[in-house]
This record gives structure tokens, sequence and C-alpha cells, in this order.
């Protein structure tokens, strides 16, 4: 194998208006100029500025290094030394977070280690970050792969083995590896990364792409790196690299095989190779093959099979000829039968192997529009795959549904075909089915229920507390109470003036219940007394569909007029009305529910959710989820949490969303049934559900 030398083009840019994250790119070559030896390059994105992140990379630079001279006497294979030092950064990275008392966050950290080594290339690391690496073939075009793509890392990291697998393989003259932070992956196109990178030399696409950078002032941070491998007397540009996936990763291998088989089957038929002889070796020679029969041998067989014109037949056979009847000759004579008949065959061979150049030809293109749309429908496979791990669901299902619809155009008229296409749903069923979140929620306890002759919707108004759950029984006329540690219910009578509750919400130190005639009623958490407040002067019968305490103010939703009405405390309850939003302004007809933080979030019957602010609606929409949202009865958020938690009574499933309206969680049980209402708390993982007439405590993911 020639010698080959490693070349680094570094990509550094910086214009993030707020520290928010560290990139950077750091190299280890050899101490002692003109030795050769492994090079070394650590390529990390961590999405925090904590001061244990620093350490932890400080910490990895210096193992890197040490591990670099403890290895450079040993006689190993590139990929035996390579398993040492990420065996040694795995110790190090677990010893680090032993003692470190900041917990590191890896969902927020990307770390790639390269090692180069004479004509061979290893990688590790954790996470994902934009990379391509450039595959030369021989008719000098390029194939691009992705090797992050291509390492295992399991869902939940493992803190003892953090660069959980390595790939190491050949990395050839012409070759080239570009890695770099992941917002590379968001501007690839507007970049023309891979267009210059097949075009140009390492340094000038470098060059290009980092001004392209400076001209647009992207607003954040990117650092890169470029290795290209060339020939020790003849830099190169693209390359090849048959990589091995925990040490054999057979699929590149395999690729090449079947282009190769292909090429050699359709290369007679599409590019006939006209005189050619094997190259004679001093070893031996090789015995030459006969040629077979062609159109110049099969006419002169033909041709020798009739006498040459210009023999004189004996006397004798000229009087016999004479004698049979002289005068009547026939123009098909025996040669010209034989002429003709060499003729048509010669004319059916023709025809016959322009036929199957043709059809082969058809074959092959065929073949290679089917080869090209299938590797785009697993391109748009991993782009959704790579979007899910970054939460990017909407990007995620748009490029699922481009991978599907090309799939569906293509034939499977072929077993292998079938099997391959098959094999790419499979893969694309698998991230719809992580692309839904959905999960089954596991130890649902039973708090309270009631008995199985009580009215339907009895249970309602959930409050959850650090220490008790409280719901309200309105077929008996009374506060529930279930303390969180022993499980023990207590019974709090309500007054007797007092009409079915529809709504509670906790106060400063008390929780405040409202009724379906708009009287307030507070129940005191420390003695479990109940106060009367005032009655709402605004308030009709039957209207009142929710309320939430916030800031010291009532807000009080009706929803069968789309009118809310935010209330002040007094010493006595709640007045002075004022309307905060109506159905004038803002779509709130049909509401069932709401929930406030800084904001107002409404709930709606037909599963969407509004955002208020100020009493105007804010652009906020729920994200699709699978199946979708048709119907909603409750909504719970807190100032301080990150949490929107609505329950679905048609399809029974409790609904997670963070505040951008981003789906995190969808949890289903065979515990539920009707859900009615929801309730939960900041420093709890819980929430306290109603499904039907009972009251579950539901552990949150």
């Amino acid at each position: 194998m020639a010698d080959t030398i490693f070349r680094f083009t570094e990509i550094e840019y910086g214009n993030s208006p707020a520290d928010e994250k560290i990139v950077g790119v750091f190299r280890f070559e050899q101490a002692q100029p003109g030795k050769t030896g492994p090079q070394h390059v650590v390529v990390a994105e961590v999405f925090s500025t904590l001061y244990a992140y620093e350490r932890l990379l400080d910490l990895i630079s210096t193992t890197v290094e040490q591990s670099r001279a403890l290895t450079a006497g040993m006689t190993l294979d590139p990929f035996a030394r390579f398993e040492k030092l990420v065996q040694r950064l795995n110790e190090a990275i677990f010893a680090f977070q032993e003692k470190e008392p900041t917990p590191i966050n890896w969902s927020k950290l990307n770390i790639y280690l390269i090692e180069c080594s004479q004509d061979q290339l290893c990688l590790s690391g954790h996470g994902h970050l934009m990379n391509l690496f450039l595959q030369s073939k021989p008719d000098g075009t390029f194939q691009t792969f992705d090797l992050c793509g291509s390492l295992d890392q399991p869902e939940t990291p493992d803190p003892k083995k953090i660069f959980s697998s390595v790939i190491c393989g050949d990395m050839k003259a012409n070759d080239l590896f570009f890695i770099g932070s992941s917002n590379f992956d968001r501007l690839r196109d507007d970049l023309k990364i891979k267009d210059r990178l097949f075009s140009q030399p390492p340094v000038s696409a470098a060059m290009e792409i980092k001004q392209d950078l400076e001209r647009t002032q992207v607003p954040d941070d990117f650092a890169a790196i470029l290795i290209s491998c060339h020939a020790s007397d003849k830099p190169g540009l693209g390359g090849q690299m048959p990589v091995a996936k925990n040490q054999a990763h057979e699929s590149m291998k395999q690729l090449r095989e079947s282009e190769l088989n292909t090429n050699q089957t359709l290369a007679p038929l599409l590019n006939p190779v006209k005189n050619s002889k094997p190259p004679l070796t001093t070893d031996a020679i090789p015995k030459q093959p006969k040629p077979a029969p062609g159109v110049t041998d099969l006419w002169q067989r033909l041709a020798q099979m009739v006498p040459k014109r210009g023999t004189r037949p004996t006397p004798a056979t000229a009087t016999a000829m004479r004698s049979l009847d002289a005068g009547h000759g026939s123009i098909f004579t025996k040669r010209r039968k034989l002429i003709m008949g060499g003729i048509a065959l010669l004319a059916v061979v023709l025809i016959a192997g322009i036929f199957t150049y043709q059809h082969n030809k058809k074959v092959a293109t065929e073949r290679a529009a089917w080869e090209q749309k299938f590797s785009q429908a697993t391109d748009y496979r991993n782009r959704a795959e790579s979007s899910l791990m970054y939460a990017k669901d909407s990007q995620t299902r748009s490029e699922l549904q481009q991978s599907e619809s090309i799939l569906s155009s293509l034939d499977t008229n072929t077993d292998d075909k079938k099997k391959r296409v098959d094999t790419l749903k499979s893969e694309i069923a698998q991230i719809q089915e992580k692309l839904r979140k959905a999960s089954v929620a596991s130890n649902v306890s039973e708090l309270f229920s009631l008995p199985i002759t009580a009215p339907d919707g009895s249970l309602t108004a959930p409050v959850l507390t650090d220490k008790a759950a409280y719901t309200v029984d309105n077929s008996s006329r009374q506060i529930v109470k279930i303390d969180l540690g022993n499980r023990t219910p207590k019974n709090i009578p309500l007054p007797s003036q007092a009409s079915q509750i529809v709504a509670a919400s906790l106060g400063d130190k008390s929780m405040v219940l409202l009724d379906r005639k708009g009287a307030f009623y507070a129940l005191n958490l420390q003695d479990d007394t109940v106060q009367t407040l005032n009655k709402l002067s605004q308030a009709t019968s039957t209207t009142i569909t929710d309320m939430v305490i916030y800031n010291k103010k009532a807000y009080v939703l009706d929803g069968a007029n789309g009118k809310i009405t935010r209330y002040l405390k007094t010493a006595t309850g709640f007045g002075s009305a004022a309307t905060y939003a109506q159905s004038t302004t803002v779509p709130l007809t049909g509401a069932v529910a709401m929930a406030i933080d800084s904001n107002v979030f409404v709930a709606k019957a037909d599963g969407s959710v509004l955002r208020l602010l100020s009493g105007k609606q804010e652009a906020f929409s729920l994200s699709q989820i699978d199946p979708p949202l048709r119907a909603l009865s409750s909504i719970w958020t807190d100032m301080d949490d990150t949490r929107l938690i609505v329950t679905d009574p048609a399809d029974k499933r409790l609904v997670l969303f963070d505040k951008n309206g981003l789906l995190t969680a969808q949890l289903t049980s065979p515990e539920f049934s009707a859900l009615r209402d929801v309730s939960s708390r900041l420093s709890q993982k819980q929430a306290l559900v109603i499904s039907g007439n009972r009251l579950l405590l539901v552990p949150l993911p």
C-alpha cells in the first residue's frame, strides 16, 4: 500500500449574540518534527457554559495527550491502540463524574475523537455531529457516508462507557472527512458543503464555507475540521474507506462488492472490450483462450463448403452435366442457397444481439434509477432520525413523509427489492413510533373512589400539594383529603349553602373552591376548616366552567358565553370584576378549562389550546401528534413548571407538552376511563387525575 499523509484544515466562526454553548476543535500531533505516528483530533459541541463542562473538556484533552504518550512506543495495530485510548478516556470520564458535584447532562454534549495513522482512520464519540465522509470511486465520482451515524450508541448513556463503540478502517489517498458542530447540518445546502468538497481542494472549500458564514453573519458559533488523505507525492481531494462498525462493519464492503459485481455483469453489454489480452508476467504465461466463433468465422466456413469459381470439371463430369436438364438450370444453386442461408442466419444473430443489448441497457438504466430513488429514501430516513434526536418533530415528520412517498413509487418485482423496501419501511415505522412518544403509565395508584351507585361526574376539582391530595365529592357534599404518606382519606364537610363545586385552585395558604352559583369557599390547609367567602355578582347558574387563582386574583372561565373575568382579592373574598377576554376578540366559545403561568392557556372541547397574554391571543398551537387530539377536558400548568398537561377523554390518555407546544410524552393506562380533570405540582413528577369517579396518582416521565 502506498504511503499516505493527512492534512487538517480547520473552520472556526463565532457570532453568537449570547454565550450559550462551547464549540471547539483540539488537535494533537507528534511533538518531534519528522516523526510519523498517530494524529488525534477532538471535536466538541456543548450546549451549556457551566464550569463543569469546561473542566470535562480539559480532562478529555489531558487524557488524550497522556494516552498518546503511553501508546506511542507500543507495537500495536491502529485499532488496538485506539481501543486502549478510548478505554482510558472512558475510565477518566467516569472518575470525573464520581467526583464532580455538578451532574453532567449528556444530552447537551456532542463530542468525537478521531485518530489518523498512516492509512487508517478510527472514530469514537457521543451524540451526533454534522459529518460527511467522501468515498472516491474508480470512475472519479464520490460516495458519501455518515460515519457518526454508524456508531452504536445506547439511548441512555452508560456513565462507565460514554464512548460506547469504535469504528476503524482504511483511509486512502483522495479520501476526505468533514466533521463539525451540528448547526452545519442546518446550513448544509446554503453553504454548498457537499458540492464544494466534491469540486475543490480542501483548503479552498474550507475558506469559501467560512467566507459564506462571515458574509451572511449567521448568529451562531461554528467549529469544524477537514481531514484529507493524500499520496505522499500527490495530494488528492475525495475518498473511499471501508468502515468497520464495532470492529467489523461489513456493510460498506458488501456495497462495494455488489457495485463491482453489477459493473462486471453489465460491462460487456454497455462497454464491450475489443482485443483485450491479459498481461504477461514473469511467473507464468497464461494460455490464450480460443475465441468464440464470430460472424467472420461463420462466413469462412460457409465459403469452404462451396466449390471455388474457376474449377474446371473433368470431361466425364461435363458430359454428365450436359445430359441433365440441358438449357434448364435454376438460379438457386447449392452455393447460392448456402450463401443466402448464411446471410439470413447472420441477420438473425445481429437482430438478437441488438435486441439483447438494448434490453440490457434499459434494465441497467432502470436499475440505476431505482437505486438512486432508494438512496434518496434512505437519506431522508437518516435525516429524520437525526432530526428526532434534536427534538425537531415537525421536520422529522416531513422527512419521513418524503421517504415514504419515494418508497411508494418504487417497484418491488424482485425478492431483493421487496426485502430492501420492506426493511426501510420497518425502520421508518420504528422512527414514527418514537415520534409518537407514547408509553403506558406504570405504577398508577388509586387514592380514592366513589361507590358505583354515585352519579357520573360527582368527583371533581383535584388539587395536589407536597403532602396531600384533595378532591370534592359532590354526591356527599364534602371535601376529601388523602395523606400521600399513609394514603389515609379524611372527609371535610362543605357548608350547607354550597351548591355543586366546579373548580378549585391553590391560594397562598388555602385551597379556594368555586361552586356553580358563583360562591367562593376557602379550605385552610393547616387546620382543614372551611370558610365561606363572597359570591360573584356577575355569575349565573350553570355557566361557570373553571377557575384559577393567580397573583392574588381569581380568573373565572365562562365557557358557555365565551368569557374570562378577573376578580381582585378582597378581605371577604374576591371582587372588583374586570373582563380579561371575551369571544368578541378571542374565540373562547366552547372552552372547557384553563391554566395560568405568565400566560393564560385555554383548552377547548375540539382539542385545541389558545394562549393569551394581557387578554389578547398569541400565535400558539400544539404540535401534531399521533393520533390527533379530538377533544380535551382539562389543562394544567404552573408559573415555574415547564410542562403543559392536558387530558384527552376520547383516546383515554394524558398528554404532556412543553410551553412551546412541542409534544414530550403521551401516556395511556388500563386504569384510564373517562378522564375529567388533572392537577400536578412543580416539585413532584406526578399528576393527580380524575378518571370517572376515581382519583388516580400517575407517575410522569
